[in-house]
């Protein structure tokens, strides 16, 4: 993410591209393919967590994170460019296990606050990678002498961010190796229980075929029941040691109408927020003749920014009390509302630019970031519903790698054609290049009409 502010310019400066106006092309494409590398291996990597555990995996997509994004930085051709974004993708398909270790870490009494430290780290991950996409590239134009004592930053000019983003999944790695506890419900049994009489596999062996199911009662509380007379009860990892073994449900059996249908409205919020973060740089970087913001990388870094910390306001303050008070389905269908004005104050953004209103812009842009953050708490609530519909905990690993290849399939489909539906506006004069706008706020109400959609419960799903 910390290459979104300069993607642009670096096509530019590395001749790429000749014209500004196909920059949203390429720059696509690029996002595209590293979501193609996420979708082939997302299934990979959560069996992979299934079978071997959620910490070595998550411990090898960091330090794939910290190569790629190295790597990045001393491309200087387009299948360079893509080739290093893939191995980023490649790495970045085990994000859905991190989704299981929290599911595995919490129940329904904190879940909504637990979920909400993912879209909250997300947004403090936008606000850091803005603030180094933004300020670090190039550095040598604004330092002369660093580039005489470093000769490499001249040479690569793009190569400084990409050396500071990587360190960050670097101390993530190494917080997770030194502290992180494993929590695929087996592993941590075997730790807990070591000495007992009576191992996991005899508790296995009493009952073969186990299926279960969610159901709650009108207290909230949350059990599942089995498909035979058996019941088993989903409790926090450090509870787990008389429970019976979970038994891994087959992806078919996952593939249920309802869950159809959440994985469904799913999509579409990904498609359109995946579309708006890919946009959201390139229609800033434009010209404003041509549809854009004509802003340098150091504003596009503070457009971005403006987004992480009204996500992170959001997020920490207003998502687990409206959760609560509301719940997560209901929440969720107010909320994926919200991307219709956020999108429609874009193009006004740029009328406001053509007439020279900057505060204008500035309290639109700032209005549409705001409108984004609030919405963007339905991401939370999607989590918790996903983990919830899970028949059982050895089941996580699927549903939410399931999950994941969507948010790939999404990714790998949305930066690529909008970029390509924003180039091509700009290109032709479509609506003074704001065609893409309508689209996009014609995507979010099927959106939101596909979240009306969903049953209440989400523990039914």
């Amino acid at each position: 993410m910390a290459c979104f502010p300069y993607i642009n310019q670096m096509l530019l400066d590395t001749g790429v591209v000749d014209d500004p106006k196909k920059t949203g092309f390429y720059a696509g494409l690029i996002e595209s393919m590293f979501a193609v590398a996420e979708l082939l291996t997302v299934f990979q990597w959560g069996a992979a967590s299934d079978r071997w555990g959620r910490k070595p995996v998550l411990l090898i997509g960091c330090a794939g994170a910290a190569l790629s994004s190295v790597l990045f930085g001393f491309a200087t051709t387009f299948p360079t460019m893509v080739l290093t974004r893939m191995i980023n993708g490649l790495a970045n398909g085990n994000v859905a296990v991190l989704k299981s270790v929290i599911g595995e870490l919490c129940d329904e009494t904190n879940q909504s606050i637990a979920f909400t430290f993912f879209p909250l780290s997300m947004a403090i991950g936008t606000i850091l990678a803005s603030a180094i996409g933004g300020y670090f590239p190039r550095i040598t134009d604004r330092y002369p002498k660093l580039g005489q004592t470093i000769p490499i930053f001249d040479r690569y000019p793009y190569l400084l961010p990409c050396l500071v983003a990587a360190v960050f999944p670097l101390i993530s790695g190494l917080v997770a190796w030194i502290w992180m506890e494993e929590t695929l419900p087996p592993k941590t049994r075997d730790i807990q229980a070591e000495g007992q009489s009576q191992s996991r596999s005899q508790v296995h062996h009493a009952h073969p075929h186990t299926t279960v199911h969610y159901s709650s009662t009108d207290e909230g509380d949350t059990r599942m029941e089995g498909a035979t007379d058996h019941h088993n009860t989903w409790t926090p990892p450090g509870h787990i040691d008389d429970q019976e073994d979970d038994v891994p449900v087959s992806f078919r059996d996952l593939l249920t109408p309802d869950i159809n249908a959440l994985m469904t409205s799913f999509g579409l919020l990904q498609l359109q927020g995946i579309s708006f973060l890919g946009l959201l740089p390139l229609f800033c970087f434009t010209p404003v003749p041509s549809g854009g913001l004509s802003f340098p990388s150091g504003k596009i870094g503070l457009a971005m920014s403006i987004r992480g910390v009204s996500t992170i306001a959001v997020q920490l303050f207003a998502f687990p009390w409206l959760s609560k008070r509301i719940g997560t389905v209901k929440l969720y269908k107010v909320l994926v509302i919200l991307f219709i004005p956020a999108f429609v104050l874009l193009p006004l953004c740029n009328v406001m630019a053509r007439v020279g209103r900057d505060v204008g812009v500035w309290i639109g842009l700032s209005g549409s970031m705001g409108l984004y953050a609030a919405g963007n708490m339905a991401f939370a609530c999607n989590l918790i519903m996903v983990n919830d519909a899970a028949p059982n905990r050895r089941s996580l690993g699927a549903i939410n790698g399931w999950s994941q290849a969507v948010s790939s399939l999404m990714r790998a489909i949305g930066p690529g054609t909008s970029s390509a539906l924003f180039a091509l506006s700009v290109d032709k004069h479509v609506l003074n290049g704001q065609l893409i706008w309508i689209v996009i706020s014609a995507l979010s109400v099927v959106s939101a009409l596909a979240a009306l959609m969903l049953k209440n419960d989400h523990r039914k799903i």
